[in-house]
């Protein structure tokens, strides 16, 4: 008698071959086209599945784009992770706290994700219940992975101020972005991408007021206590 196990895990492995054909093939019409306008039919024809197959996987073509998003921004969050790591710790003021936080920022290379998610979700059917949510889903993991970061290289600093700069920061580049995007059309050229440093630059440098190069970062007195 044959085993079952074998048979299960070449299903297993047939459905996820499947899932991802599928998600690389929308990938690829949105970066041809521009845009997330294509069918279903195109979208099979092009993983080289049935009609059918999107369907046991996805429960609609938005839920084929806003996944190919999530991807799409699961690769900015590892490299704020790297860039956590490799940016030099600070003098352990908040000045320098705010200043290896901005260095992330710099290092990382946003354009091309922001890009991405104008196309790919200008014309997703619904908005509020897939697009909208995948973007502040993305936004909240991004958030918190670098708060996290960050607090663990400074284990004396307070979750919370951590949080605050992180947040307040990633909002601030949040507003920018669509101000970039309706500037310069989401273009990927020189022009386009010294208006982004300029912006980012805006943002650091006006949050910069709030976190003295003096003040240093302690926990409060109640959990140094304990």
């Amino acid at each position: 008698m044959t085993s079952p196990g074998p048979l299960v895990d070449r299903r297993a492995a047939l459905k996820e071959r499947h899932r991802t054909a599928i998600v690389d093939a929308a990938d690829a019409l949105i970066r041809e086209r521009g845009s997330a306008r294509f069918s279903v039919d195109e979208l099979a024809d092009r993983a080289d599945v049935s009609r059918r197959t999107v369907f046991n996987h996805f429960s609609s073509l938005d839920d084929v784009v806003t996944t190919a998003c999530a991807r799409e921004l699961a690769v900015v969050i590892d490299t704020f992770e790297a860039q956590v790591v490799a940016t030099p710790l600070g003098d352990g003021t908040f000045g320098s706290l705010f200043d290896e936080v901005a260095a992330t920022l710099r290092a990382t290379d946003l354009t091309p994700a922001i890009a991405y998610l104008g196309t790919a979700l200008e014309h997703v059917r619904d908005p509020e219940a897939s697009g909208v949510r995948i973007v502040q889903d993305t936004f909240h993991r991004v958030s918190s992975q670098l708060s996290l970061g960050v607090t663990e290289r400074h284990p004396g600093a307070e979750r919370l101020d951590v949080e605050l700069l992180v947040s307040t920061l990633l909002h601030g580049i949040a507003l920018v972005a669509e101000r970039w995007a309706d500037e310069t059309g989401a273009s990927l050229d020189d022009a386009s991408r010294a208006r982004w440093a300029e912006l980012l630059e805006h943002v650091l440098v006006t949050a910069k007021r709030g976190y003295p190069d003096d003040l240093p970062v302690r926990a409060p007195a109640g959990d140094r206590a304990r």
